[in-house]
């Protein structure tokens, strides 16, 4: 599986012969990041907000939408990979405006969790689907998004080997959010790597043994 992080929340996966964007922003309007401009078999969006986190019009056709909000319950089976949601909430008070989804999938052995906006901790039913899995995107910004101090349990329940950070500020997001920095800072036991670059591939039998920071660099 190779991994490209193009900025803010937005991803490439490329698992197979498939190529998957998460969460594509609309560039220049969520403060510099450039266009994607390029072709995708799915993009795969948490929940509808144009401007940062689903706007599909600067990815390459054709290509199948997957919107998270909308799967079933037992998630739906899209080019051989099945995709499931969980629904929580951008804010703590879980206000039904603040609706957005956790997308998770399994690929070559892996599971795999996209935290997306989650803004709060997770409760038994929700955090159930998710425990064991092995690769997790976090938001590391703060809110809007979850809170640091709530950062380290909601990943020791989880056991992720491999967190991915995202959703957080660098010099081309518009957003008042938190630099990396003040994630790192709440999970100072967990080696950090930073491979100098957008892309990181891993494999099932590459998987780390201790829960570890994948630090990439943005694409545009």
């Amino acid at each position: 599986m190779k991994i490209t992080w193009y900025g803010h929340a937005a991803f490439l996966i490329e698992t197979g012969n498939l190529r998957i964007i998460l969460d594509p922003y609309r560039s220049p309007d969520s403060g510099g990041y450039e266009p994607i401009a390029e072709p995708a078999d799915l993009v795969v969006v948490s929940h509808e907000n144009d401007r940062y986190h689903s706007h599909t019009g600067q990815i390459i056709p054709p290509f199948e939408l997957v919107r998270a909000l909308e799967l079933e319950p037992e998630g739906r089976v899209v080019r051989g990979i099945r995709f499931q949601a969980v629904h929580v909430f951008e804010t703590p008070e879980r206000l039904p405006e603040d609706e957005v989804a956790i997308i998770h999938f399994v690929a070559e052995g892996m599971h795999v969790v996209f935290l997306g906006d989650l803004g709060h901790a997770l409760e038994t039913a929700e955090l159930a689907p998710l425990v064991g899995a092995h690769v997790v995107f976090a938001a590391a910004g703060g809110p809007p998004t979850i809170d640091f101090p709530e950062i380290p349990a909601l990943l020791d329940a989880i056991g992720p080997r491999i967190v991915i950070p995202m959703h957080y500020k660098t010099p081309r997001i518009n957003l008042a959010i938190q630099p990396l920095e003040r994630f790192l800072e709440v999970l100072p036991n967990d080696p950090v790597v930073r491979p100098g670059s957008s892309t990181f591939s891993l494999t099932a039998l590459s998987l780390p043994a201790q829960r570890t920071i994948v630090a990439l660099e943005h694409a545009r």
